[in-house]
């Protein structure tokens, strides 16, 4: 289903700091999404309090100057991301991130901006 929440992030300049954080909040726990020595090696995948996964992870931001400007993405799913980004565009957003492979089984993201500036992720399995 297009439009269905996909998965969310929350962009931190600390991910070990940020974990101790929402795990003192709500008790989840974290996981690395890749290994140590890969680019995803800093990304935590949140599992809840009771176990479940809470389809969202911990980002370490690219630069200090990102942390509060681009604290939090809510990934929406689309059949085709291409064809989102081309409507996306269409409608007066902006491209944030093409479209990349996550890694894995993970499938792709991209990220627009809406007209006033708000980060949309766009995610699919293909």
């Amino acid at each position: 289903m297009t439009g269905k929440l996909a998965w969310f992030e929350i962009h931190v300049g600390d991910t070990e700091k940020a974990a101790e954080f929402y795990h003192a909040l709500f008790g989840w726990t974290f996981s690395p999404l890749g290994d140590a020595d890969d680019s995803l090696g800093d990304y935590l995948v949140i599992t809840t309090a009771s176990g479940e996964p809470a389809g969202g992870g911990l980002a370490r931001s690219g630069s200090p100057n990102d942390v509060g400007r681009e604290s939090s993405i809510l990934y929406l799913f689309t059949d085709d991301i291409d064809a989102a980004v081309g409507r996306a565009l269409a409608a007066g957003g902006s491209l944030h991130r093409p479209r990349m492979n996550i890694g894995g089984s993970h499938g792709y993201c991209a990220i627009v901006r809406d007209p006033d500036g708000n980060h949309v992720g766009l995610w699919s399995d293909r």
